[in-house]
């Protein structure tokens, strides 16, 4: 979704608003369906430009540690000033408007999801996994393999100490 925010630039004071919705995906991690929902608006505070936003993820998301699917959702606010005589390299803060006015919504919010989402899902904080040894998820209870296991080249080691 572009914006055009060129009638913006001569009303001091003004505000042009925006809604947008990005679908989810493999992109953004291990989401396997989603939206995220963005709504807000530019205004100019003479002559400085801000974009504003208050943006809802509501996805699906696979848990890195124990596999299981469950419901994601956070929100977060974005605030950004926006430029449009600035090069890509003169400052990274600022939104960038193209030749024509244009603010690249789609392309401000997925830098804002890619940042703000985590790079690990959990379904929960103290999500136990799965076993190393069987794979069984730990969450749903303990599995039969042993505790401790010893190294195998530590064996002889062992034998030596059964039978000191």
């Amino acid at each position: 979704m572009r914006l055009d925010i060129q009638q913006l630039l001569a009303i001091d004071g003004g505000t042009q608003g925006f809604g947008l919705v990005l679908p989810l995906g493999g992109d953004y991690g291990d989401f396997t369906a989603g939206t995220a929902e963005a709504k807000g608006g530019v205004s100019n505070h003479g002559g400085y430009l801000l974009l504003t936003a208050d943006t809802v993820v509501h996805a699906e998301g696979i848990c890195s540690r124990c596999g299981e699917g469950f419901d994601f959702c956070h929100s977060f606010k974005t605030e950004r000033p926006v430029a449009r005589n600035l090069t890509a390299d003169e400052n990274d803060e600022y939104i960038l408007t193209d030749e024509d006015g244009f603010l690249d919504l789609a392309a401000v919010f997925n830098d804002e999801l890619l940042l703000e989402l985590p790079t690990k899902l959990l379904c929960r904080e103290e999500c136990k996994g799965l076993c190393p040894k069987c794979g069984k998820n730990l969450n749903k209870g303990s599995c039969n393999c042993p505790a401790k296991e010893i190294d195998p080249r530590l064996e002889v080691l062992k034998a030596l100490l059964d039978n000191g």
